[in-house]
């Protein structure tokens, strides 16, 4: 089988696997709404060749890669269906998911410094 051929068949079996270019993630309950994440699934994939066998000059090589952006949220909330882009600029959903790495850092540093303050409260009462 060319080179090409093969290719051709991986990414049209790889395609295959994936199913669409859009993937709709597990719905999530959120108090009264129910949120379905939305995200967009990116496919790539890439060979090369080689030749010249009786001076030795090889080579060859394949590689790919599946990337799943997030790019939305569809949530449904009192028999209503609203979108929230992740793409539009000033969007709120998209200042949500700019946050989220803050919200982590924040997160950790108050419970570090409750568990010190744990730690602290722990050789207060085992020194007395």
């Amino acid at each position: 089988m060319a080179v090409e051929d093969l290719i051709k068949t991986v990414m049209e079996e790889l395609k295959s696997l994936t199913q669409t270019d859009v993937y709709m993630g597990k719905p999530i309950q959120a108090g009264t709404a129910i949120v379905i994440p939305v995200s967009k699934v990116s496919l790539g994939f890439g060979a090369g060749g080689g030749g010249l066998e009786g001076d030795k000059a090889q080579g060859r090589g394949t590689g790919g890669g599946l990337m799943i952006e997030p790019v939305a949220f569809l949530v449904i909330q009192d028999n209503e269906t609203h979108l929230l882009s992740l793409k539009e600029p000033g969007s709120p959903a998209g200042k949500l998911v700019e946050l989220i790495p803050d919200v982590i850092a924040q997160v950790k540093k108050t419970w570090e410094h409750r568990r010190q303050e744990g730690k602290a409260e722990e050789s207060k009462e085992s020194g007395q």
